[in-house]
């Protein structure tokens, strides 16, 4: 039915919602008119012939109805409903005025039409009562002109005609008050539930503004937005959080988070803190290692709060995360550094209070070793006054063994001047000499240096490491000291070639790959082997003063941290280091092409 009321009332907006209803129950009402006036005609003109006057009045009504079922259709609300009004009441009366002798009985129904137009009244009209009273006082002076007319015409005594009088006046005075009481009181509801109306609108217009200023947020703000059930299955995924891990919207919603961006070690605190949170015992902020699509581990700092409906129920859980692996590494680098500089300043004082001492002893080792092995004229002179002989002496010295504990001697103070150089290193701050080099010269002239080393050539057979160079084409020169950096170059490759041998001698391929990538600002030196791999401990300590995984004999634990200070403090740039039990380590060396 209200399928087919709307195609009549297209023109109309159903936003509109007093104009719209109002033009539905005119509608109605035409049509009820309509089909009733069709019903009479025919009735009429077959009970008295098509040539008489109520039949031809009743036409003129019918279509003037259909006229004004037009208008209405068209849009014309206003001009539909006054002809539907003055046409009802006046064919009504007109029939009235043309067949005054008919029963009273029958006149009774025809002003029981008029009655029903008036009472339709209060819902046709809108804010006048104006039209409502101008029609009742049309309509009563008609009724009292009828009366009158009715006593000239008709065949009634003064007692039936002024109860056929006093009983319809009664009936259209009382469904007039009705109708304008009905009408006012119809208003009043109808201005309240406009506020009402308006009020709301501009509520949920304010917060769609507010939903849409929220949305716009959380589509360009960097800061991930996650959202989900109390399953843990995702429903929200803002852009930044697509960056972030890697997953668009449409990977991500409907996954359940642990399994889509958790690592499988961090899953059982992941949700004890959501559980934290749903039980308002704490949760509301975490930092744990999460997954990207890619496989990478990351570092994120996440703040969550609670999603309650409107009945107070939690519904689900909003977080805002940010990824901040690169934070923690400057923080661990900023620890490591300050640690260093500590190490560095009490390394330096100690250097140079044990460097004399130290220098002496090994003077004095040498001046032995001369003084009793070497055919020189004083120790001659000294011989013979004695009556020693020095060939003998020296026999005596080669079968006691006390020449290699000299040299022993000797080269013991010359591991311990080595290691005071480098202790020197972290306090020396002066003025470095840079001149322009091309770091891929510098790695060919390191790798020749590996190449001609003596530990590297007989106790870790650097030659059968195959070594492989990525070079981005058209590298700009930068300034450096050239050997502090194939220093740190040496330093690393030598690590890698010790820690192959020692920890994967039966390697099938042991391999080391250098990269030279140009970056904005900075080129990038990358070298990787596919060893063993450190583990996390390892890995955190790998920077620190005395470190170190070797033998006692092997190494100081000193040259990654020499490595450090003369890129970050020397040349103002980045190392860091990547690596994994089994998945080998890649250092990674930043170097400014401008430094400051």
């Amino acid at each position: 039915m209200n399928r087919f009321l709307l195609i009549f009332l297209k023109r109309y907006d159903p936003e509109n919602k007093e104009l719209f209803l109002k033009a539905k129950f005119v509608l109605i009402t035409t049509l009820t008119v309509i089909l009733t006036l069709s019903s009479i005609l025919l009735y009429t003109s077959w009970l008295v012939g098509m040539d008489n006057i109520v039949v031809a009045a009743e036409l003129t009504a019918f279509a003037i109805m259909l006229c004004a079922l037009v208008m209405l259709i068209r849009g014309r609300y206003g001009m539909a409903i006054h002809t539907i009004l003055i046409t009802g009441f006046t064919t009504v009366w007109a029939i009235l005025f043309m067949t005054p002798n008919i029963s009273m009985l029958t006149n009774v129904d025809t002003i029981v039409f008029i009655i029903g137009l008036m009472a339709a009244m209060p819902l046709m009209f809108f804010k006048s009562r104006t039209p409502m009273v101008v029609y009742f006082g049309v309509n009563f002076l008609l009724f009292i002109g009828f009366n009158l007319y009715l006593k000239q015409v008709g065949n009634l005594s003064v007692k039936e005609h002024l109860d056929y009088f006093f009983d319809n006046a009664t009936v259209m005075i009382f469904v007039f008050f009705i109708s304008f009481t009905l009408f006012s009181i119809y208003q009043e509801a109808l201005n309240r539930l406009k506020n009402e109306l308006l009020e709301k609108k501009h509520t949920e217009r304010a917060l769609k503004e507010s939903e849409n200023r929220l949305w716009l947020h959380l589509q360009n703000t960097p800061i991930g937005a996650v959202s989900m059930d109390l399953n843990y299955v995702i429903n929200g995924w803002n852009p930044a959080a697509e960056k972030i891990f890697g997953y668009t919207e449409s990977q991500a919603v409907g996954s359940h988070i642990t399994d889509l961006i958790i690592p499988e070690q961090s899953r059982h605190e992941v949700i004890s803190v959501f559980e934290q949170l749903l039980s308002g015992s704490g949760g509301k902020r975490n930092i744990n290692n999460n997954m990207t699509q890619s496989g990478q581990t990351i570092i994120c700092d996440w703040y969550n709060t609670l999603i309650d409906n409107n009945d107070g129920e939690q519904i689900g859980i909003a977080s805002l995360v940010n990824d901040i692996t690169e934070q923690k590494k400057t923080e661990e680098m900023m620890i490591q550094t300050e640690k260093m500089m500590s190490v560095g300043g009490l390394a330096a004082g100690m250097a140079h209070e044990i460097n004399n001492p130290l220098a002496g002893m090994m003077q004095s080792a040498q001046v032995i070793h001369q003084r009793l092995c070497k055919p020189l004229p004083s120790n001659m002179e000294a011989a013979d006054k004695l009556g020693i002989q020095l060939s003998a002496l020296r026999q005596y010295m080669e079968d006691r063994d006390i020449l290699n504990h000299l040299d022993n001697i000797h080269q013991s103070g010359s591991h311990a001047s080595k290691i005071i150089r480098n202790m020197l290193s972290f306090s020396q701050k002066g003025p470095t000499q840079k001149s322009l080099h091309h770091l891929e010269d510098l790695i060919d002239s390191t790798l020749e240096l590996a190449l001609n080393d003596y530990d590297l050539k007989t106790e870790y057979d650097f030659k059968k490491i195959r070594i492989v160079r990525e070079v981005e084409p058209g590298l700009p020169a930068i300034a450096c000291e050239k050997t502090k950096i194939q220093q740190v170059l040496f330093n690393i490759i030598k690590n890698a070639s010790q820690a192959i041998n020692q920890e994967m001698p039966d390697h099938p391929s042991p391999t080391i790959t250098i990269r030279l990538r140009n970056r904005p600002g900075c080129i990038h030196i990358e070298i990787q082997d596919n060893g063993p791999g450190m583990d996390p401990d390892v890995r955190k300590r790998i920077f620190e003063p005395f470190f170190t995984t070797k033998d006692v004999d092997k190494g100081t634990g000193l040259g990654l941290s020499v490595s450090y200070f003369i890129i970050v403090d020397d040349h103002g740039g980045e190392m860091e280091v990547d690596s994994a039990p089994g998945k080998g380590t890649t250092f990674t060396l930043m170097l400014p092409l401008h430094p400051s």
